[in-house]
């Protein structure tokens, strides 16, 4: 038996009716489905910033406490221990107050007196220097052992004063406020390695290591110091003269261990990867006493 015309399109209507519905149910369930899985990972993810903004409450808190800690505990450490001793702060170029205002503060929370404070020239005009200091010096055949020679002799009077400072005095320095006079420690600053390396010839590479070298000989304590921020880092220089560095000079631990640096403190101190310690030792080794 045949299907007539009509019977077929009616059978067509219900297939597409039941399609249909199918579809709709089906969307509705997935419509649950998704809403639930939404909710799920929402209420998750709530809950883990939740967590996380209760740890992040929980380290500030302990931050604030150890920073508050460090604050209280550092006048304790370093209070006197440079009372009487007139401390310069020189400045290899123009650096910024960022870096020589902590390290002001840190000499005088020390006891210390800031006698002087001077930029010296970059680069350095040895020519110029050699011919202000006279004698020998101006004598000399420009090149690196005139600079080494007069770098060194001029290091050493920039601890306590000397003739040969004051005759260089203009050729030397960009600014020089205070007095050299009495002063036994040098704290050091310096530009960036970018920056020396294009300032010096090498004449004048070998003045300013020689002028370092002449600094820590003769001073009963020098430390190169720069903040937290600086990088690259400006105290290759000083390290390659032997003389001690603090990387954190801007926080309470850097001013501590720069203080102990001008008492004698070896080492390279701080919080970047080129710090051996954080601080040198506070309390020195008990030496046993002998039978």
């Amino acid at each position: 038996m045949g299907y007539s015309g009509r019977y077929h399109a009616a059978s067509l209507a219900a297939v597409f009716v039941a399609l249909a519905i199918g579809i709709l149910i089906g969307v509705g369930l997935a419509d649950d489905v998704v809403s639930s899985a939404s909710q799920e990972i929402e209420d998750t993810l709530r809950g883990d910033l939740e967590d996380s903004e209760a740890e992040v409450d929980s380290l500030t808190a302990r931050l604030d406490l150890e920073r508050q800690f460090s604050e209280l505990a550092a006048p304790a450490l370093v209070g006197d221990r440079l009372a009487r001793d007139r401390v310069a702060l020189v400045e290899l170029g123009e650096v910024g107050a960022g870096t020589t205002d902590p390290a002001t503060e840190a000499i005088e929370s020390a006891g210390g007196e800031l006698s002087s404070v001077a930029i010296l020239s970059l680069p350095p005009d040895v020519d110029a220097i050699a011919a202000a200091a006279g004698g020998r010096f101006e004598a000399q055949r420009p090149g690196p052992e005139r600079g080494s020679d007069l770098g060194a002799a001029l290091g050493r009077q920039l601890v306590g004063g000397g003739p040969l400072v004051e005759r260089v005095r203009e050729e030397l320095f960009t600014r020089f406020n205070g007095s050299l006079d009495g002063v036994t420690r040098v704290v050091l600053v310096g530009q960036g390695p970018e920056e020396l390396e294009a300032d010096l010839s090498g004449e004048g590479r070998a003045f300013e290591m020689a002028l370092l070298r002449g600094i820590d000989v003769e001073a009963l304590g020098a430390v190169g110091v720069e903040q937290t921020a600086t990088d690259p880092t400006s105290l290759g220089i000083f390290s390659a003269a032997g003389i001690p560095t603090v990387d954190n000079i801007d926080q309470t631990p850097g001013q501590v261990a720069m203080v102990f640096a001008l008492l004698g403190a070896e080492g390279e101190f701080g919080v970047k990867d080129s710090a051996t310690s954080l601080l040198p030792d506070l309390v020195p080794a008990q030496v046993e006493p002998s039978p």
